[in-house]
């Protein structure tokens, strides 16, 4: 049976000093721990920037956003260190890059590994592509999460809130492009992410670049033996729509009236049912789980990978960036080091 959801993108009204002075019963000990987490993680990215070599990496610039304004406004961002400036607006295209929206679902809680894929995206470059990222998120279920969520969005500004409750299969990704569909910002493709997945953007953008822009569905194909995109639908690991399949799903009744089920097949279905996608393009091998997770769709860590899902915990993270970026990380401790002791 399926289940029509009317969402928004939802505003954080609620100021975050009168939510501690009005909840007297809220832990401490938690808010401690919460302050502590997202301290540690902006200290260490800011560290990561300062660095010349990262800040020439960056692939996004995070701005700092009001805490009581609509995450729908948050189309430009400019930010200064050492007399570096860069004023950024997602979805633009005068340069004659791509551009390509990465919106990773996870949850409100997810606080530190969030702060991981910061790191992660905020240290890569691509000539090919202007990369926006988003984490997309369900509404805060108690105090300590819409804290730790303010918090986030008054230092990066690169959450969307939507107006549902967290679910993972029950019309949070239709909502998703629902909403990016009627943000006011036209990117070329739209990727939708777990937020298990790692993904080398400068291989994605090169991989992109030479195909259509409209019509397009592109991932990963299941089952892994399948080499026939157009056989079934992409894994919800990582899949890619043009943005005209964006406007699509925003405006069929196809899609909203079809929300409750396996969202990744659901997406293959509204396709299907709509005479969609008639460009698709599955990139077996470079989609693929992290070795340690074993299994058909597993294999090593490859240079020319697009994107590896199944990076569960931080140990996987670790064994991820030490593969991709641990010359460039030696590279500028031992810079940073010899500057140091001259």
């Amino acid at each position: 049976m399926s289940t029509r959801v009317n969402c928004r993108v939802y505003e954080m009204r609620k100021p975050l000093l009168s939510l501690l002075s009005s909840r007297k019963n809220l832990s401490f000990g938690c808010i401690a721990t919460v302050l502590l987490a997202v301290s540690f993680g902006a200290l260490l990215y800011t560290c990561l920037l300062l660095s010349p070599a990262f800040l020439q990496g960056a692939t996004r610039v995070y701005s700092r956003a009001s805490a009581s304004a609509p995450i729908v406004c948050d189309c430009s961002a400019e930010r200064r260190l050492d007399g570096y400036s860069a004023t950024l607006t997602p979805g633009a295209t005068s340069n004659g890059k791509l551009s390509i929206l990465l919106g990773v679902l996870t949850m409100a809680s997810k606080v530190e590994r969030r702060n991981i894929i910061r790191l992660a995206y905020g240290v890569q470059h691509t000539e090919y592509a202007d990369v926006t990222l988003r984490f997309v998120i369900g509404k805060p279920k108690s105090d300590e999460e819409r804290l730790a969520v303010g918090l986030e969005l008054l230092q990066y500004g690169d959450i969307i809130i939507l107006d549902c409750e967290e679910n993972m299969n029950h019309g949070k990704s239709f909502t998703f492009f629902d909403t990016v569909a009627t943000m006011g910002i036209h990117y070329d493709y739209v990727m939708k992410l777990d937020d298990d997945s790692y993904v080398r953007t400068e291989n994605l953008a090169k991989s992109l670049s030479p195909l259509s822009r409209t019509d397009l569905y592109y991932g990963y194909v299941l089952p892994c033996e399948n080499q026939d995109p157009y056989s079934w639908y992409m894994a919800g690991m990582g899949y890619v729509i043009s943005w005209d399949l964006v406007e699509w799903v925003h405006e069929s009744p196809i899609a909203r009236n079809n929300t409750d089920g396996t969202e990744d097949q659901l997406m293959g279905e509204w396709l299907k049912a709509g005479g969609k996608a008639k460009n698709r393009v599955s990139k077996k091998p470079l989609f693929y789980d992290h070795p340690d997770f074993g299994g058909k769709c597993a294999h090593e860590l490859i240079p020319e990978t697009i994107l590896v899902h199944q990076v569960k915990n931080d140990k996987r993270w670790f064994e991820i960036l030490s593969f991709f970026e641990g010359g460039r990380i030696g590279d500028v401790i031992a810079s940073t080091t010899a500057r140091q002791s001259s």
